[in-house]
């Protein structure tokens, strides 16, 4: 039968030659459609489940090329549904080529739509090739986490002291200014106000004197990592990253380069001439000069300007990873690494993930000025610009106050949580389980005193309900300490005696309790 088109009146269907055979006169569907079944409490439109089986009897060779379809009368009629809900369906495998009509003969299979019978595929015990990053991402895998509000999540801030009021409010301001110019701005380097925010709440918070124009607004700190890794080195420069190190840096840096130089690192910094023994030339070093991941050292000041001098004498970049330095709780903010550079090697990587909430997706990498137009145009190519909304949301927050009130709060609350962690682990974990004093941030580090796999107790407690990341795969080499990292910013004090709990019924049944 020839098909109609959708839209206006319908004219009465002439019979097909299909139609007036005795064969169309059953009334019991050919075997071979018995397959289509209406779901009616199903989402999926009855159209839709029509076309998609007798789609996939097409693609999988049950239907074969010239194979006539039933008429639409008879296939409504057999399944119960009108007759235009049979006529959309075959209209839309008309659409894509599955099928073909005939004046006066019916509906039929077109030729080229059916696949040609294949042998069974082979299994295939490794992945099909992919580049050589598929393949380091694939073997280097990063450890799975919990979902971001998970309680002890390590990287999650607490969600539940979001002033959500007082976003909602802007967000719903900004939608209904007549402007709309979250609809068009599209500034390369990121929404302007929200840059000028930035730079002067690091000129006044965190001496750190850059201009709105060296600010490229990113979504969030690994885009920057990328972004480093691509554009500061060519194919296999060596890089140096801090051991232990943050995880993600490290495969990001490897995906890029085979010499990525784990160099140790402790409560005075990376040591340099490690590094220099390791690999004396680096094209770029990783730090966390603000609060060491993950042990959570502060650089000192002698470090940072050995550092400095090093890299300019070397004419290497220095990719400063400031992921929480606004969240100290004795709100005394470190200076950046970048204020105190003279000689333009610094790369300044800050993000909002911690000190708002994951779901913004906006960091930002303050640039020596020499480096903005090659990072804008990689960032074109990357990512374009984050969601103007939020950008536009977040320039209000800070500009209006809210974000350092904010940060205020936080910086309390995340006090008060961590010392509550420490007490709980102190008085039910004692000589299995050793939560070391924070300054900052939003992460408890703890330490196994005895020979527990961190890996597997990270495993168990997730199986409890709780997030975490075992100590040991922040080192590239064997782990000189095991431990979790435990989120106490997104853990509300009943979650944080829950999961101590869990820990305590874990650590009982690996008989690691002293009696």
């Amino acid at each position: 039968m020839a098909i109609m088109r959708l839209g206006g009146a319908r004219p009465k269907e002439p019979p097909s030659v299909a139609e007036v055979r005795p064969v169309a006169q059953q009334t019991r569907l050919d075997s071979r459609f018995a397959h289509i079944k209406i779901d009616a409490a199903s989402s999926v439109p009855k159209h839709r489940q029509i076309y998609a089986a007798l789609r996939r009897a097409i693609l999988e060779g049950r239907l074969r090329a010239d194979d006539a379809l039933p008429s639409t009368r008879q296939l409504a009629s057999e399944l119960r549904v009108s007759r235009t809900t049979a006529l959309v369906a075959y209209e839309l495998l008309l659409a894509e080529g599955y099928v073909v009509g005939r004046a006066g003969a019916g509906t039929f299979v077109a030729r080229n739509a059916v696949r040609p019978r294949r042998k069974p595929p082979v299994e295939r015990v490794e992945p099909r090739p992919l580049s050589q990053a598929a393949d380091i991402l694939r073997v280097w895998r990063l450890p799975e986490l919990a979902s971001l509000a998970h309680p002890f999540r390590p990287s999650s801030p607490a969600f539940d002291a979001f002033p959500v009021a007082k976003w909602s409010r802007i967000v719903a301001r900004l939608v209904r200014d007549k402007s709309a110019r979250w609809m068009s701005e599209g500034d390369r380097r990121g929404y302007l106000p929200l840059r000028k925010a930035i730079a002067a709440h690091l000129f006044t918070l965190r001496t750190c004197d850059c201009s709105p124009d060296q600010i490229v607004i990113v979504s969030g700190s690994q885009l920057a990592l990328f972004m480093c890794s691509v554009l500061l080195m060519d194919h296999d420069d060596a890089v140096w990253i801090e051991e232990p190190g943050y995880p993600p840096a490290r495969l990001t840096f490897r995906v890029r380069s085979s010499r990525v130089i784990p160099v140790p690192t402790g409560e005075a910094g990376i040591d340099i001439d490690a590094g220099k023994s390791l690999s004396p030339d680096p094209r770029a070093i990783y730090v966390t000069p603000a609060h060491q991941w993950p042990l959570g050292f502060v650089m000192p000041v002698q470090k940072r300007l050995a550092l400095l001098e090093f890299a300019a004498k070397r004419g290497a970049w220095i990719v400063e990873d400031d992921y929480d330095g606004d969240l100290r709780y004795d709100r005394k903010t470190y200076a950046t690494l970048f204020g105190l550079d003279e000689s333009h090697r610094v790369l300044h990587l800050g993000t909002f993930t911690k000190t708002m909430h994951p779901g913004l997706r906006i960091g930002f990498i303050v640039l020596p000025a020499n480096l903005v137009d090659s990072f804008v145009a990689g960032r074109q190519i990357l990512d374009r610009y984050p969601n103007t909304i939020s950008q536009g949301a977040l320039a209000e927050f800070m500009e209006s106050g809210a974000y350092a009130r904010h940060i205020h709060d936080m910086q309390t609350l995340y006090l008060e949580r961590h010392q509550l962690l420490r007490e709980r682990i102190t008085k039910q974990l004692a000589g299995f389980l050793h939560a070391n004093k924070a300054e900052t941030g939003t992460f408890t580090v703890t330490e196994l005193t005895g020979g527990v796999d961190d890996v597997a107790l990270a495993g168990a407690l997730k199986k409890e309900g709780f997030g975490s990341v075992p100590l040991s795969v922040a080192y590239a080499g064997p782990p000189i300490r095991r431990g979790l990292l435990l989120g106490h910013a997104v853990a509300r004090p009943e979650e944080i005696r829950k999961g101590v709990n869990a820990l305590e019924r874990i650590a009982s049944t690996m008989g690691a309790l002293k009696a």
